[in-house]
C-alpha cells in the first residue's frame, strides 16, 4: 500500500512537467565577462573546444577572478519570465552552481557567489519571485563538481589534473557536508522549487546519491529530480540530441556514467587528443555533440510502451552552438528548426529545455529574443497540439509527427507534400473529421491501415503545420507493444557462460589430470572419491565466486535482464565470498557425492590413468558448467527494491 501511495504521488508530481512540454534552460554566471563557455574551458580545454566549436582563449588563472568583473546592472527576473512565457515555456531551470563553484544564489559557506560581487543581489531569489508572480514553475540546476572548493578537489594543483574530483580524501566528507546547505538553502528559502536539476557529470556514486535524493524528497516532496545524480530520478536527459527511435522507457538506471568506468571514458578522449595520430579523429567524433548528432547518453527505446513503461525525458538543447553567452555565435538555429524540434520531441513524448546564455549584463541577446517571439508567435496558434499532449504508435511518419490529446489527433507536418495528398500510416481508429488546426476541413480517404489526406498545395504554415484528426475510439491506441528485453536473454546470458566455464575448466584440468596421472598405471577408488570432493569444491567455488561478481555488474549495466525487468539495487546482498561458498557447500555435498557413489559403484578396482584423465576432465567441465549455473541464478533471485 504504501508503494502504492508512493507511485501514486510520483504521478501527481509528473503530470504538470508531463503537460509542459516547453521549458527555458539558462546558462548564467560569471563566465560571461570573458564570453567563454561555463566551467570546461578549465577543466578540459581540448575537448571544450571540439564540443562547443569555440576556443579555450580564459586560463584559469583569468576565469576564477572573473566575478570580480561581474556586474549584470540589467539583469531584470519579471522581464526574463515575461520573454519566457511570450516563447510558450512552462517552466525555467537556471544554474545555481556550475561545475566551476561560484554560486548564483546567496550561498552558504562560501564567499565565491554573486552576492559577494560588486551586483551584490540574488538573482536565484530574484528569478523565484518574478516565476511566483507570473505563475511560472522554476527549477535550478545544481552542479555537484566543484572547482573552488577545497574538499572537492586538492585546489593547490592545475583544475585540468583533478576536475574529476577526488573522492578518497579526507575532506571529501566535509564538501558533501557543503553540498547539503546548498541543497537545503535552494530548497527552503526560493519558495516553491518543481525542478532539481543535477549535473554530476560521471561516477554518480561519489556523491552519495541517496543521501541527497533522500534530502530533496524530505524538503521538498513535490519537486521532480533528473538522472545525473544516479538511481532514483523522475525524468532522464538526453543533451543536444533528439531519441527518435522509439518512445523511451525505463530500465531503472541512469543513461549516463553512474560508476568509475564513466571517469574512464573521460580521461581516455582527453589522452587520445594528445596523440597526434587520433587528435583529428577524435575531435570529429567530439564536434557531433555540437551538431547535435552525438548520443552520449542512450536511452532505451521501444515503439509504443504502455504509460506505466514510458519513461518521462527532455531533450536539453542549446538555441546557438554554446551553452553561455558567446559574442561570437553565428551558429543559432533558426525558429522552424526549433518549433520542429518542440513538435518531433512531443511527438516522442518528451520535452524540450531550450537553452538561453544572457550576456554579462543580463540581458538576452537580440538574437535570442528574436526566435523566442518567433516560436511564440507559432504556439499562439498551435499550442494544442502541445500541451498535454502524448505520444502515439504514429510517432514517425515520413512528413513528421504526430501527437494526441484524449481522442485528437495533431499531424505535425514538418515537410508538406507537394503530390497534394498527406498518407497517415499505420492509423486504424475510424476517423470522424479532419482538418486544418483553427482552419477548413479536409477531404479524406480511410483504408485498413492508412488515411489519405487531400491537402491544399498551398502550406498553411511555414514553420510546422498542423493537422487535426478526430478519432471514434481509442482502442486502437491501447494496443501497446511487447516488453523489451533489456540485455541478453536470460536464458541465453546462463547458457553462454556456462559453455565458457565447462570448456576452460574442463581443458584447464584435463590437462593437469594429464601431468598428474600419465605415469600412474592406476588411480584407486578412494584416491579418486578425495580427488572429486577437492576438485568440485575448488572449481565450484572460483567460478561461483567470480561469476557472482560479475553477474551483478551486467545487470546494473544492462547486459542481461531478469525477465525482461531492468536492474535494481539488492536490498542487503550477501557478500560474494560467503555466497560463493554457500553453492561450494551445496555442490560438494550433491554433485561431488553422486560422482563418489559413482566412483565406487561403477569402478570399484579404481581407473586406469588414461581412464581418469578422461573421467577428470569430463566432471570438472559438468562443475564449471553447474557453478556458473547455481550462481547465476542466485544472482537472479536476489530480492530487490
Amino acid at each position: 500500500m504504501k508503494k502504492q501511495l508512493q507511485n501514486n504521488k510520483n504521478k501527481n508530481n509528473l503530470k504538470w512537467y508531463l503537460d509542459a512540454k516547453f521549458g527555458m534552460f539558462i546558462h548564467w554566471g560569471a563566465y560571461t565577462v570573458a564570453g567563454a563557455e561555463a566551467s570546461w574551458p578549465i577543466m578540459a580545454p581540448g575537448l571544450s573546444e571540439a564540443m562547443f566549436d569555440t576556443p579555450s582563449t580564459v586560463s584559469e588563472e583569468e576565469y576564477v577572478k572573473l566575478p570580480e568583473k561581474f556586474n549584470p546592472t540589467d539583469f531584470d527576473a519579471e522581464k526574463w519570465v515575461k520573454i519566457a512565457k511570450d516563447a510558450g515555456m512552462k517552466y525555467i531551470v537556471i544554474t545555481s552552481k556550475h561545475h566551476d563553484g561560484f554560486c548564483m544564489f546567496d550561498a552558504p559557506g562560501t564567499d565565491y557567489k554573486i552576492t559577494n560581487t560588486s551586483f551584490g543581489r540574488d538573482v536565484c531569489l530574484e528569478l523565484a519571485n518574478a516565476c511566483k508572480k507570473e505563475g511560472m514553475k522554476l527549477g535550478f540546476y545544481y552542479s555537484p563538481p566543484d572547482m573552488w572548493h577545497t574538499g572537492y578537489r586538492d585546489t593547490s594543483k592545475p583544475i585540468t589534473k583533478n576536475w574529476l574530483g577526488e573522492p578518497k580524501r579526507k575532506e571529501w566528507g566535509d564538501y558533501l557536508d557543503y553540498m547539503e546547505s546548498h541543497i537545503r538553502k535552494l530548497l527552503t528559502d526560493y519558495g516553491e522549487i518543481s525542478v532539481i536539476w543535477f549535473d554530476g557529470i560521471c561516477n554518480h556514486k561519489k556523491y552519495d546519491t541517496s543521501r541527497f535524493h533522500k534530502l530533496v524528497h524530505e524538503l521538498s516532496p513535490n519537486t521532480l529530480i533528473n538522472d545525473r545524480l544516479g538511481d532514483d530520478y523522475d525524468f532522464v536527459t538526453p543533451e543536444q540530441f533528439i531519441p527518435t527511435n522509439g518512445i523511451p522507457i525505463k530500465n531503472n538506471r541512469p543513461p549516463s556514467g553512474d560508476g568509475i568506468e564513466s571517469e574512464k571514458f573521460f580521461k581516455l578522449v582527453i589522452l587520445m587528443f594528445k596523440i597526434p595520430i587520433i587528435r583529428g579523429w577524435v575531435k570529429k567524433q567530439i564536434h557531433k555533440y555540437a551538431e547535435g548528432t552525438l548520443d552520449l547518453a542512450p536511452v532505451t527505446q521501444e515503439s509504443f510502451p504502455p504509460p506505466e513503461r514510458f519513461q518521462p525525458w527532455e531533450t536539453c538543447m542549446t538555441i546557438g552552438q554554446t551553452w553561455a553567452y558567446n559574442p561570437n555565435e553565428t551558429q543559432w538555429k533558426s525558429p522552424k528548426e526549433l518549433i520542429k524540434n518542440l513538435s518531433l520531441i512531443t511527438g516522442h513524448g518528451g520535452n524540450y529545455l531550450l537553452n538561453v546564455g544572457p550576456t554579462d549584463k543580463g540581458e538576452f541577446p537580440s538574437e535570442i529574443i528574436k526566435r523566442l517571439s518567433s516560436v511564440g508567435e507559432w504556439m499562439k496558434d498551435n499550442d494544442d497540439s502541445i500541451y498535454g499532449n502524448t505520444y502515439t504508435p504514429l510517432s514517425s511518419q515520413s512528413w513528421g509527427t504526430v501527437t494526441r490529446k484524449d481522442k485528437t489527433l495533431y499531424l505535425h507536418v514538418h515537410e508538406w507534400p507537394k503530390e497534394g495528398e498527406l498518407v497517415v500510416k499505420g492509423c486504424k481508429s475510424k476517423v470522424v473529421n479532419i482538418s486544418i488546426i483553427n482552419g477548413k476541413s479536409l477531404k479524406f480517404t480511410q483504408s485498413e491501415n492508412n488515411i489519405n489526406i487531400i491537402i491544399p498545395k498551398r502550406i498553411p504554415d511555414k514553420n510546422v503545420s498542423i493537422l487535426v484528426i478526430n478519432v471514434k475510439s481509442l482502442k486502437e491506441f491501447k494496443k501497446y507493444s511487447l516488453p523489451q528485453i533489456i540485455g541478453k536473454n536470460p536464458k541465453k546470458y546462463i547458457r553462454d557462460n556456462a559453455i565458457v566455464s565447462a570448456l576452460i575448466n574442463g581443458v584447464i584440468n584435463g590437462l593437469i589430470a594429464l601431468f598428474s596421472y600419465r605415469m600412474m598405471s592406476t588411480i584407486s577408488a578412494l584416491d579418486a572419491g578425495i580427488d572429486v570432493l577437492i576438485t568440485v569444491g575448488i572449481i565450484v567455488f572460483l567460478t561461483s565466486w567470480l561469476v557472482i561478481k560479475g553477474t551483478r555488474k551486467d545487470l546494473k549495466k544492462g547486459k542481461v535482464s531478469v525477465l525482461g525487468d531492468s536492474y535494481m539495487e539488492v536490498k542487503k546482498p550477501i557478500n560474494s565470498l560467503i555466497k560463493a561458498l554457500l553453492i561450494m557447500f551445496a555442490c560438494v555435498i550433491v554433485f561431488g557425492g553422486l560422482l563418489n557413489g559413482l566412483v565406487f559403484l561403477a569402478f570399484p578396482d579404481g581407473f586406469t590413468n588414461w581412464g581418469y584423465i578422461i573421467f577428470k576432465t569430463l566432471y570438472t567441465s559438468a562443475s564449471g558448467a553447474l557453478a556458473v549455473i547455481a550462481s547465476v541464478t542466485s544472482v537472479f533471485k536476489e530480492k530487490r527494491k
